[in-house]
């Protein structure tokens, strides 16, 4: 497993904590708002109150609702661009079961014919209105696919029958199904309140013409997909098993029990049936299959044209002269089907009596006003609820609309320089405020808080990982320490005071970039054991003329190796790492920004996308240009610490010769014999008071003193006598000598990386972080010297915007008109 994919299932482990804490919290917060106790929760319940006395009141007068409901709908469909809020019945029928005859009957006059050849071609949204004071219907038609000139609120039924015909035979013949509805309501004296859609008919058979099934597929389940459907499927007068209708809405709608308890089932034509059902026992025989799977239709008969090959206007004709007759008709024909049954038991006595769930269910009228009552008893239900949405519609289109008026404002380049002016100050504070330490914001947003994972891998998904930073390492060595750090992750290498899996944000994440440099720089410390074979070369041959061989030059060329290996990659990476971190405090700035309430808060929300855009790119090549100095500068100063050897490092203690047991005498003033100290003696010695002098003056507080010990100090590393490496050499470099060489490069390297580190806390302190304060405070300026005109974009849909939000205000607010209108009459 490569080093990507164990980070990889590292951050899902954190992510799924991460998810399961946000779970927990949702659950407390839902808990809490189960418990409203403030004045807006009163309120709420107040309206809620009042809304559902209005519905209850409006209920009791139906035609007045119904008409409430029809302009609602309009509202939703034309001014909201949603469905339908209203419960609406979507037939659905096989072609040729009737579909189009049973909305006749429902609005009294038939206005969706359908000439042979062409069928119906995109669902029909009715709402018909019973309105006692019209002599005439009168029809509003309207739909995004219909011609416009087609289209009105005061139509008659003759121009709805001819816009209705145009439009599918348009449909037919680009061989097309559409999914958009024509809307239609229809206002009459003779008419009863119902909504319904009718969708077009699907053939059984693919002999007979195209296959359109898909095609109805999916405009029954677009139809369906509106709030509150119900289902009217129109099943043909013929066994269950045999009724093509039922295994189309099981394949439809993914199942029979998805459909069939929201259903309300018509059987058509059923005058072909009544022979067959001559008796109660056959009638009961011939519905137990449809009643055993929950379906109980409705029966109806509507009598048929000898011949529907007729002129457009003599069709209209004579379905106007079948309508008139058809309620007559069908109770003719019920009727004496039920005194046939009474004769059959004349002479069969034992026959059964026809079963109540078909008895009570025999004629349109019958199935037309359940269906109204379920309509109707929906809508008074919903009502409350509709009534509510359009309110809360209402405050957020005025809301909307004041910010596109102000977004209009903001078009102009020298409102903008002053909002992006105001808005880079603000951020700059807050980015200081995150450098400084900010526990109000990392308490407020805890989600933009990092653990040291978490950085790593948007440095690593960064595209800044792959662009080079400067000449003194390349992408491999740097990618040799992201391997190197996690393969101290994975084996929980990295030190615990570096806290590694908390979250920080701003000046802290620093402070734990610049150890974590620290730890990975000593861990990468290479051992030097691996060039013994080398080292020979190193020492060369007769370098300045003098015949010895010379071991510093080797030496040096170890130590040159190491410190580059060492310092150059890690500096990259540190400053890639840091520069990471000092990029998205940008984006965190803006984001605290906005969340606040202030007004540039506000202001800046309704500036152009692109405005944001740019200001972050900016801050990005800043941020870029401030690392690449940053690690120009440090790799030039780190240079000089490794191309020359000074054995007097503070902290390098060179190869001597201490295991002597020979004791060395001399004669003193006295003429006497003491004992010489040894070379370690006079090193250990000469720190002890060394320190002892540093400690005296730093507790005199004494100035002349502190001076006297600097000349003092200066004047002995002068005068200091100091060995780097022996002196006594083989004439060829033999293998201990080799291993003294590699030992003596490895001290020094050891002591050179203290020095290094010293040094370079304070470069990078320099040169990274108080450089990323100081381009802050001049970030603004540099960026509103450009030319903001050319920046600004033209929205051209600006003003379109804001009078297509104005015509919904207008719609909205006629309905709360309404509402209140309705309230008084009440």
């Amino acid at each position: 497993m490569d080093r990507k994919q164990k980070r990889a299932e590292r951050r899902q482990q954190r992510q799924a904590a991460a998810k399961a804490a946000a779970l927990n919290a949702k659950s407390s917060e839902d808990e809490d708002s189960n418990n409203p106790s403030n004045n807006t929760a009163g309120a709420t319940a107040q309206q809620t109150a009042s809304d559902a006395k209005f519905a209850k009141l409006l209920s009791l007068k139906e035609d007045v609702l119904l008409n409430f409901v029809a302009n609602i709908n309009k509202l939703y469909q034309e001014k909201l661009g949603r469905p339908a809020p209203f419960m609406t019945f979507v037939i659905c029928g096989m072609q040729s079961a009737g579909k189009s005859t049973i909305m006749e009957r429902f609005m009294q006059a038939p206005l969706n014919i359908i000439q042979e050849g062409t069928g119906t071609r995109c669902p029909l949204d009715t709402t018909c209105i019973h309105d006692s004071s019209l002599d005439e219907p009168r029809c509003e038609l309207s739909g995004e696919e219909l011609d416009p000139a087609m289209s009105g609120t005061a139509l008659t039924t003759d121009e709805v029958f001819r816009a209705i015909t145009a439009h599918n035979i348009m449909l037919a013949n680009k061989d097309e199904f559409s999914t958009h509805s024509l809307r239609l309501v229809y206002r009459a004296k003779n008419v009863q309140n119902m909504r319904f859609v009718d969708t077009p008919g699907i053939i059984s058979n693919k002999g007979t013409g195209q296959d359109n099934r898909e095609d109805i597929k999916r405009i029954l389940r677009e139809t369906m997909k509106k709030p509150n459907s119900k289902l009217c499927v129109l099943v043909e007068p013929k066994e269950f098993s045999t009724n093509p209708i039922i295994d189309f809405c099981d394949e439809t709608f993914g199942g029979r029990p998805k459909w069939t308890k929201n259903s309300i089932v018509l059987m058509t034509k059923f005058d072909k049936q009544l022979e067959d059902a001559r008796s109660g026992s056959k009638a009961n025989k011939f519905f137990k299959e449809f009643h055993d799977n929950d379906l109980y239709p409705y029966l109806i008969i509507t009598p048929t044209l000898a011949k529907e090959d007729l002129p457009a206007d003599k069709l209209l004709i004579e379905r106007r002269k079948l309508l008139h007759s058809a309620h007559g008709n069908e109770m003719e024909r019920f009727e004496d089907w039920r005194l046939g049954h009474e004769k059959f038991r004349e002479t069969c006595p034992d026959d059964e009596l026809l079963h109540p769930d078909i008895e009570n269910k025999i004629g349109f009228s019958v199935a037309k006003d359940k269906m109204r009552e379920i309509m109707l008893t929906d809508t008074a239900q919903r009502l409350p609820e509709v009534l509510s949405s359009l309110r809360g519609e209402l405050s957020d289109s005025l809301n909307e609309l004041e910010q596109l008026r102000c977004k209009k404002k903001l078009m102009d380049p020298r409102e903008v320089k002053i909002i992006v002016g105001e808005v880079l100050h603000e951020v700059g504070k807050r980015i200081n405020s995150y450098l400084d330490g900010d526990l109000e914001t990392a308490s407020k947003f805890p989600d933009v808080l990092r653990d040291l994972e978490e950085e790593l891998e948007e440095e690593e998904e960064s595209e800044w990982c792959l662009r080079r930073l400067g000449t003194s390492a390349t992408l491999e060595e740097e990618e040799e320490w992201r391997t190197l750090i996690d393969t101290l992750l994975d084996e929980r290498k990295i030190p615990k005071y570096i806290n590694p899996e908390k979250k920080f944000l701003g000046g802290k994440q620093f402070q734990r970039a610049v150890h974590l440099m620290k730890v990975v720089m000593a861990e990468a410390m290479p051992d030097p054991s691996h060039l013994k074979e080398y080292v020979p070369s190193g020492a060369g041959y007769l370098q300045g003329g003098l015949q010895r061989e010379n071991w510093e030059q080797a030496t040096l060329a170890i130590v040159k190796m190491s410190s580059k290996k060492i310092s150059h990659p890690g500096i990259n990476f540190f400053i890639k790492h840091v520069g990471s971190i000092f990029r998205r405090l940008f984006i965190i700035g803006i984001h605290d920004l906005k969340k606040g309430s202030a007004d540039i808060s506000n202001k800046f929300n309704l500036l152009p996308a692109g405005i944001e855009t740019h200001l972050v790119t900016k801050f990005d090549n800043m941020v870029w240009a401030l690392m690449e100095n940053a690690a120009t500068k440090t790799h030039v100063s780190l240079e000089p610490m490794y191309s020359t050897l000074d054995p007097t490092l503070p902290t390098f203690h060179p190869i001597e010769d201490d295991s002597s047991s020979e004791e060395k005498y001399r004669v003193n003033m006295h003429g006497q014999y003491e004992k010489l100290p040894t070379k370690k003696e006079i090193r250990e010695n000469g720190v002890v008071n060394m320190v002892k002098a540093r400690i005296e003056n730093l507790l005199s507080v004494d100035g002349g003193k502190a001076k006297e010990l600097l000349r003092s100090e200066g004047k002995k590393k002068a005068m200091e006598k100091k060995s780097f490496l022996p002196e006594e050499r083989s004439a060829m470099i033999n293998n201990t000598e080799t291993d003294a060489i590699i030992l003596s490069a490895f001290r020094y390297t050891m002591a050179l990386h203290d020095q290094i580190m010293i040094y370079l806390n304070f470069q990078i302190n320099h040169y990274l972080y108080q450089e990323y304060k100081e381009k802050i405070s001049t970030f603004s300026r540099d960026v509103l010297d450009e030319d903001w005109n050319a920046m600004i974009p033209k929205d051209g849909t600006l003003d379109d915007d804001i009078k297509c939000l104005e015509d919904k205000i207008a719609g909205l607010q006629a309905s709360q008109q309404d509402v209140k209108n309705l309230q008084s009459q009440l």
